[in-house]
């Protein structure tokens, strides 16, 4: 494992930060004391639907703009259908966390969305969220092609993730999500947020049925992760605090 630090930054390796992500957000919860937790675009398979690992925290809320992909969970936590892309009204001051996994590059208004964020959120509360990012080639294409060239693709190299219910494809619009850059900072400062940790990582799995561009794929990525660029990365992971009252 090559981690790079700078300040708030971060860049770890993809398989680590991926697979940690769950312990990640486990690790603030507990750390920060979260009462109520609220998993954004939880779809089918809300993280907090596992009651052995969160069944600490007093409510566990999964929100969705699909009440079909919701009535998939048999977690048996609270279900919330909302479109987080519009401005919601209540429920301000709720949530301790809020959190989301692979669900802001999919954000038609991600501005709204970070805004609601911030209102769900209690004073000092966290907004965390884990998001693939422009510029790694496959989401530029992903980005660029028509949705329905974008599925077929998806269908030929990703087929098991179409065939599991649970697993669909929706649309793409990576608006907000690129690596820790200074700009991508100041956006969710200027909602309100302190930004206290921005994970970066590099290279991805799309090439994995072609052997050689695969492994040129992972050979930049461990360079780029000893020598970071922040436009450059393949996902990212931000953890943003709502500022106490006061500050």
């Amino acid at each position: 494992m090559v981690t790079h630090t700078a300040g708030q930054v971060s860049y770890k390796d993809l398989i680590e930060l991926w697979q940690s992500y769950p312990d990640l957000l486990l690790e603030l919860a507990r750390d920060h004391g979260v009462s109520d937790v609220a998993e954004l675009g939880a779809g089918a398979k809300p993280l907090v639907g596992n009651a052995d690992q969160w069944g600490f925290v007093n409510r566990r809320v999964a929100i969705d703009i699909s009440a079909d992909e919701l009535a998939k969970t048999n977690s048996g936590v609270e279900t919330q259908v909302a479109d987080l892309c519009q401005p919601i009204a209540t429920g301000h001051n709720s949530y301790d966390l809020v959190f989301s996994n692979t669900l802001c590059e999919h954000l038609a208004d991600p501005r709204t969305f970070h805004e609601n964020c911030f209102n769900l959120l209690r004073p000092g509360g966290l907004s965390v969220h884990f998001f693939p990012t422009l510029f790694a080639f496959p989401f530029v294409v992903n980005k660029l092609i028509p949705e329905r060239l974008a599925h077929a693709v998806l269908s030929k190299i990703h087929r098991e993730r179409l065939e599991h219910g649970k697993y669909d494809k929706f649309p793409a619009y990576y608006r907000w999500t690129s690596g820790p850059t200074r700009r991508a900072m100041k956006r969710f400062e200027s909602l309100g947020f302190e930004v206290k940790e921005y994970y970066g990582t590099f290279g991805h799995n799309y090439y994995y049925q072609i052997p050689p561009l695969n492994a040129s794929e992972f050979a930049k990525a461990r360079f780029l992760l000893r020598h970071p660029v922040p436009a450059l990365t393949s996902y990212a992971v931000v953890v943003l605090r709502k500022p106490e009252r006061g500050r």
